[in-house]
């Protein structure tokens, strides 16, 4: 029975799917090819007016197009000739190849990205030449995988960790049946080394401690302890060990056992019986496999900073305690908080530069840890042995050398500390506390550095509780929208209200949405939220509405989380559709930062607004970027951040509103301003044509009945 391509599929996938940022299955024996995973632009191009699907014609299509470099056009030109690729890879025996080129994202663009395109092919069961495409973007020409272009990659034992040829890969053998495990041994023994478990709990501590040396692991489904099943949840909760490809032995009925297990992860599938062939052509090809995916991605790494990533970072905190229990260690995380500004304003390509000095300074600091990770875009972490080093003038030092070595000025690193760390946690909950004591210093530009202590601790169990609380307040709707209306600047009278949520504890009292706002943004619950928000406005809008009395725009605010959910779009005009609201009642506001990623939001903005929904930029402040965004998206409204606002009074501050406001009415939109205190403050914003005011001059946030007694007065006066 030949590998099919299902289980090729998944076993690519588990492999090295989610280190790329384009992957396509391309078909070279009949020309075509389809997208398995794409990130940020889309891979599918019009050729000719239409969308084509042969890989020949985009090839051709990009070599003669304004976003292929001049030095690279001769090289897609003769990818375009599909007879040149499949005569290099039948004449260079199916190895991998990767090339080198630079490319624009879109032709106004000035500058070139450099790019790796990697081709993995093999001969499929229809005896078609078929290559797995792999496309990511580069920063650096000492890349993590540094070959000449169009070289093959043979040089296996500079990026995977396996020894020579000549000594033996090891494969790890799952089965409470001796016998079976004598039979493979008898099978496999000459060609690889066979460490054996009796169940699978030893089996997963085999593989924990000695995942960089097990290249394969054969696996019996029924055992004791624990069986099969739950050894591939236990495998894939873990990154780490989850590369590692698992051939599974099933009865030879077992249909249903192969489904259950490719679902769980199972890399390919043998039957018992055991045929002696069948089982070293598995074996064999699993770890060919998996030792080509190595080359590609050394997942363990980062590629950026040459730290561990976050899952190998924990997973290594996770194999020193349980080695070394009696023995005290500290956690430092390391943030650059103003990366995105200086992305904005250098460049991507500097960003990354910072990021990489940044990594080289904290790896060549003293003292030197135990080892390193990036756990996400611009935070670290140092993993050290027990000490008193961590004082003020550490930090000042550290924080100077990071600075120094870096392209862009001005670096914002803080510190956050978990001193004597609790050994019983995992190395996840590890790195959490001390990112806990780090984000209770966020937005306090004095304080640099904090440790996690008892006021942190009291924190956390707060949050855990709101947490925990969550579920029950939206079932109880402890949650309530309050109102903040929006007036005209001119008649003073309401026009549009935004509707806020509030959170009433059970002691009656109110929690402040700065308590619990920030807690669902980062754990994922402020999308449920939103949406919680969004039906309850819909529905007192249609209450309005059925009771015939006066119904006005009142928007809700969207959090980035919400826009990237799965058809958050169309999930949303059902809502509007379903209690039976015009669209144009409920304005969706999305803050500037947001809007900033426009090119991915551009496709979320235009389903709403295709379904009448009034698109607002909440936040706006200065800023070309802001200006630029406006142009990509369609925006009804512009709100004035409050921080502009307080400007005015000020000569620099007024011309900057001045001019913001009237370049939103010559694009078309109106502007609100939010935050307005002061008579004098709406004086001049009238006086310059702003349309609405939002703000403590007239009214704060109110619950529901207390709107409803300001729009009475208002239609009685």
């Amino acid at each position: 029975m030949e590998l099919s391509d299902n289980l090729m599929y998944t076993a690519m996938q588990r492999l090295v799917l989610l280190h790329y940022q384009k992957v396509l299955y391309v078909d070279l024996t009949e020309d075509f090819y389809s997208v398995l995973k794409v990130s940020d632009n889309e891979w599918n191009l019009k050729v000719g007016g239409v969308h084509s699907y042969k890989i020949s014609e985009w090839f051709s299509f990009f070599a003669d197009s304004d976003l292929c470099h001049d030095n690279d056009r001769d090289l897609f030109r003769s990818f375009a000739n599909i007879e040149n690729l499949r005569a290099m890879f039948r004449k260079n025996g199916e190895k991998p190849v990767r090339c080198r080129y630079q490319r624009k994202s879109k032709p106004s663009d000035s500058m070139y990205q450099q790019c790796v395109m990697e081709f993995f092919p093999y001969t499929d069961k229809n005896s078609h030449l078929v290559v797995f495409l792999f496309v990511h973007e580069t920063y650096d020409s000492d890349d993590i995988i540094n070959q000449p272009t169009f070289e093959q990659l043979e040089e296996n034992l500079q990026f995977i960790n396996h020894a020579p040829e000549k000594v033996k890969r090891k494969i790890l053998v799952i089965d409470d049946n001796p016998i079976n495990r004598s039979i493979l041994v008898e099978y496999l023994g000459e060609e690889y080394d066979i460490v054996e478990a009796e169940n699978g709990l030893i089996g997963l501590d085999v593989l924990f401690y000695n995942y960089r040396d097990i290249s394969a692991v054969i696996l019996d489904l029924y055992m004791p302890v624990i069986d099969g099943f739950e050894f591939l949840r236990r495998v894939q909760a873990n990154p780490i060990i989850a590369v590692i490809p698992i051939l599974v032995a099933t009865s030879a009925d077992g249909d249903d056992d192969e489904e259950k297990c490719l679902a769980l992860g199972a890399a390919d599938f043998i039957t018992k019986p055991y045929n002696a062939s069948v089982v070293r052509m598995r074996i064999s090809r699993i770890i060919k496999m998996k030792e080509y995916a190595a080359m590609y991605s050394v997942s363990e790494y980062d590629s950026l900073s040459g730290m561990y990533t976050k899952e190998a970072f924990c997973h290594h905190i996770d194999m020193l305690l349980g080695t070394a229990p009696d023995k005290k260690y500290d956690i430092l995380v390391y943030s650059i908080g103003n990366i995105h500004s200086i992305e904005k304003f250098y460049g991507i390509e500097v960003s990354h530069k910072v990021i990489s000095c940044a990594a080289e300074s904290i790896k060549s600091s003293e003292p030197q840890a135990l080892f390193y990770g990036r756990i996400s875009e611009s935070l670290f972490a140092a993993f050290f042995a027990h000490s008193s080093v961590f004082d003020d003038s550490y930090f000042k030092k550290q924080a100077a050398r990071i600075s120094e070595g870096s392209p862009a000025e001005n670096l914002q690193v803080k510190f956050g500390l978990y001193k004597n760390v609790d050994i019983t946690l995992s190395g996840f909950d590890i790195i959490g506390k001390a990112v806990s004591a780090l984000e209770s210093i966020s937005g306090q530009y004095a304080v640099n550095v904090a440790c996690y202590d008892e006021k942190i601790i009291e924190k956390q169990m707060k949050d855990d509780a709101m947490e925990k609380a969550f579920e029950s307040a939206i079932e109880k709707e402890d949650f309530e929208v309050w109102y903040q209306p929006k007036y005209s600047a001119k008649t003073k009278k309401i026009i549009g209200a935004e509707g806020l949520i509030r959170w009433r504890g059970k002691d009656g009292k109110l929690i402040p949405p700065g308590e619990f706002i920030p807690l669902f943004e980062r754990d994922g619950l402020i999308s449920e939220l939103d949406e919680y928000v969004f039906r309850k406005v819909c529905r007192y809008q249609k209450k309005r509405q059925d009771a015939g009395q006066l119904v006005i725009p009142i928007s809700v605010n969207l959090s980035r989380a919400s826009m990237f959910r799965r058809n958050f779009a169309r999930n949303y005009i059902s809502i509007a559709s379903g209690i039976g609201i015009d669209p144009s009642l409920v304005p969706i506001e999305i803050t500037e930062t947001m809007a900033l990623k426009s090119i991915s939001l551009k496709s979320f903005a235009d389903a709403l607004i295709k379904e009448g929904f009034s698109l607002h930029m909440d936040d706006f402040g200065a800023g070309y970027s802001s200006l630029a965004s406006l142009q990509i998206l369609r925006f009804d409204v512009i709100k004035l951040d409050k921080s502009l606002v307080d400007f005015i009074g000020t000569s620099s501050g007024e011309n900057l509103i001045r001019h913001t406001v009237a370049f939103a009415r010559e694009s078309g939109m109106s502007v609100v301003a939010e935050g307005v205190e002061t008579e004098k403050q709406l004086a001049f914003l009238r006086d310059i044509g702003c349309d609405t005011i939002q703000g403590f001059y007239f009214s704060p946030p109110v619950p529901q009945s207390e709107f409803e007694k300001l729009l009475e007065s208002q239609s009685v006066s």
